[in-house]
């Protein structure tokens, strides 16, 4: 394998961690903010993804679904941040590709935004969607940040 092509993924995955932590710090300060326990939120979505949670007031904070939501959504941001950093490698070399990047980006802002209004309706009284659709575009905001000081080129 190139060096290029190490160093690309290893961007890529960089911009995943910086995604997904990005993600943990927002729900974190969100949950603080509004008096819930500190795994309240990954507690919710998991327990509503991966157990069939159906009513918040029954949501039990424990490790089942906090693990089985965490380990999900890094490896969903570890891939996207691979293929953001795929993206970011091949405009550098053709400019006229950062228009396959914003498409891609919206595609996937679409999807991941419309599979999580289909899975937490059950529970969206709880959680609101501001606070989903919020934590994506910060998440995606810092990882496009990183990989545009990552690839110079790009600016």
């Amino acid at each position: 394998m190139r060096s290029e092509h190490v160093t690309t993924l290893w961007q890529g995955i960089y911009a995943g961690l910086v995604g997904y932590a990005t993600t943990v710090v927002l729900f974190a300060a969100l949950d603080a903010l509004e008096g819930r326990p500190f795994f309240y939120t990954p507690a919710l979505l998991g327990s509503t993804l991966f157990y069939g949670l159906s009513d918040p007031a029954q949501l039990v904070v424990w490790a089942g679904p906090v693990i089985s939501y965490n380990g999900a959504h890094l490896i969903v941001f570890l891939l996207f941040g691979m293929v953001a950093a795929w993206l970011a490698y091949f405009s550098e070399r053709g400019p006229q590709l950062w228009y396959l990047g914003l498409c891609f980006f919206l595609l996937v802002t679409f999807h991941l935004l419309a599979a999580m209004l289909i899975f937490t309706q059950p529970v969206r009284a709880a959680m609101p969607m501001w606070t989903v659709i919020g934590a994506t575009i910060v998440a995606a905001m810092a990882m496009g940040a990183y990989l545009v000081v990552a690839h110079p080129r790009l600016r």
